[in-house]
C-alpha cells in the first residue's frame, strides 16, 4: 500500500512538473519579467523604506495629499508623522500642480497612516508598472514573436538600470505619474484604442502640466485614423479636458469655481513658466539641452537607511541615451512605420515642451524632470533598432 501511494505521489509531482515545464517552456520572456520586477521591488523597498525623513519635494506633495484627504473629502486620518518644521503647510493643497497624484498618494495615506514609506508606495507601483508597459509597447512595435519579445525584455532592463527613474520612482515626487499615464496614452494609442489613449492623456496631465504636450503625437497619430474631424477634436482636446475637469471637481467644490480657475488654473499655468523655483539651489540648475550632457544633476540629498549606509541622491541622466535617441531621429522617416514614429513624438514633445518653458520665462529646470518622458526614449531606440535589423535582414534573405 505504501508503495502504491509513493507511486501515485511520484505521479502527481511529475504532473506538476511537467505542467511548471511547459508553463517555463510557453512563457519565458514572462518568467524573465518577473523575476526582474521582483529583484528591482525588493532594492526598491530595501533602499526607500528604511528612510524615516522627508526626500526632497516629499515636504510639499506628503502634507498637500494628507491636507486634500482630511480638508477637502473630510476623512480622519492620524497623523504619525510631523509636518516639516520651518514650512506653513496647514492649509496646503500644492495648487501649482494638477491634483491627481496628491488623490492618488492621499488614497493609501488615508488606508494606511501619514509615514514616510507609506507616500511612497504609489511611485514604487508605478515603477514596476512602467517596466511592464515598455516590455509590451516594444513587443507590439517590433512583433509578438521572439524578437519582440527579446527587444521588449531589453527595454525593461534599461530602464531599471536608468539612475533618474530609479530615484524618481522610489520617492514620492510627481514625475513618475506623468511618466506612467503618458507611457500608457502611447500603449492604448499603438493598440488603436483612442479612447484610452485619450482617457490616459488626460490622466498625464492631471499629474503634472507637462504632459498636456503630448497633444501633438496624438493628433499626429490620430489623424490617420479614418473618423471625422469632430471624433479627433473629441478624442484629443475635448475627452482629455473632461478627465481633467472631473478630476479637479473636489477642488472646485471646496474653492468655489473661480478661486478655483484663479489658483488651480491660471496661476499654476503661470507658476510653470516663472523662474526662481528654488533660491538656494541655483547651482543644480539644468536647462534641457544640458540634460544631454547630465550638466547639474539634481541633488536630492543624503539620507540614512537602514544606519547600514548612507544613500547619495542625484536625479543623473543617461545623457548616452538621450544624444543616442537624438542620432536615431533618421529612422522614423526610413522605417515608415507609424508606430514607431509615434514612439519617438511622444517623448520629444514632452522634451521640446520643456524648451517652450523656458523661452516663456522659467529658467529653473531640473534632470529630474527627465523621468517625464525617459521610458518612452528607450522603447522607441530599442524598438526602431530591433525592425531596421529586421528590415535588413529580409532584405538579404
Amino acid at each position: 500500500m505504501r508503495n502504491l501511494l509513493k507511486i501515485i505521489d511520484n505521479l502527481k509531482r511529475k504532473k506538476i512538473i511537467n505542467k511548471l515545464y511547459g508553463f517555463i517552456k510557453k512563457y519565458p520572456f514572462y518568467i524573465i519579467l518577473g523575476i526582474l520586477l521582483l529583484i528591482y521591488t525588493y532594492q526598491t523597498f530595501s533602499v526607500f523604506y528604511h528612510i524615516n525623513s522627508y526626500i526632497s519635494d516629499e515636504v510639499w506633495y506628503a502634507p498637500a495629499s494628507y491636507n486634500i484627504m482630511t480638508k477637502i473629502f473630510h476623512l480622519d486620518i492620524n497623523q504619525t508623522v510631523p509636518f516639516p518644521s520651518g514650512k506653513y503647510l496647514i492649509d496646503y493643497f500644492n495648487l501649482e500642480h494638477p491634483p491627481l497624484a496628491k488623490y492618488i498618494i492621499g488614497i493609501f495615506i488615508y488606508f494606511l497612516g501619514y509615514n514616510y514609506w507609506v507616500w511612497r508606495i504609489p511611485s514604487w507601483i508605478l515603477g514596476d508598472l512602467i517596466i511592464i508597459l515598455s516590455f509590451l509597447i516594444t513587443r507590439k512595435i517590433v512583433g509578438n514573436n521572439i524578437f519582440g519579445n527579446i527587444a521588449g525584455i531589453i527595454t525593461s532592463v534599461l530602464i531599471i538600470s536608468d539612475p533618474n527613474i530609479w530615484i524618481m520612482h522610489g520617492i514620492a515626487m510627481l514625475d513618475i505619474y506623468i511618466s506612467f499615464f503618458s507611457l500608457l496614452s502611447l500603449y492604448y494609442l499603438i493598440k488603436n484604442d483612442i479612447i484610452k489613449s485619450s482617457i490616459s492623456f488626460g490622466l498625464a496631465f492631471s499629474s503634472k502640466f507637462p504632459g498636456v504636450f503630448l497633444v501633438f503625437p496624438l493628433l499626429y497619430y490620430i489623424k490617420g485614423i479614418n473618423i471625422s474631424r469632430i471624433k479627433r477634436f473629441f478624442y484629443v482636446i475635448i475627452l482629455p479636458l473632461i478627465v481633467y475637469l472631473f478630476l479637479n471637481i473636489p477642488l472646485i467644490i471646496y474653492l468655489g469655481f473661480f478661486s478655483w480657475f484663479n489658483q488651480s488654473f491660471l496661476n499654476a499655468l503661470k507658476w510653470s513658466i516663472t523662474t526662481g523655483h528654488i533660491v538656494n539651489a541655483t547651482n543644480q540648475i539644468s536647462l534641457p539641452w544640458q540634460w544631454l550632457l547630465n550638466i547639474h544633476p539634481f541633488y536630492l540629498g543624503t539620507y540614512s537607511g537602514n544606519n547600514l549606509y548612507l544613500n547619495n541622491f542625484y536625479a543623473s541622466v543617461n545623457n548616452y541615451i538621450m544624444i543616442l535617441w537624438l542620432i536615431l531621429t533618421p529612422l522614423i522617416f526610413i522605417l515608415k512605420d507609424r508606430k514607431v514614429n509615434v514612439s519617438y513624438l511622444y517623448p520629444l514633445s514632452i522634451y521640446l515642451g520643456f524648451f517652450l518653458i523656458y523661452m516663456l520665462g522659467n529658467d529653473t529646470l531640473f534632470t529630474y524632470y527627465v523621468t517625464n518622458f525617459m521610458p518612452m526614449v528607450y522603447v522607441y531606440i530599442i524598438s526602431s533598432l530591433f525592425l531596421l535589423g529586421l528590415k535588413y535582414y529580409k532584405n538579404l534573405s
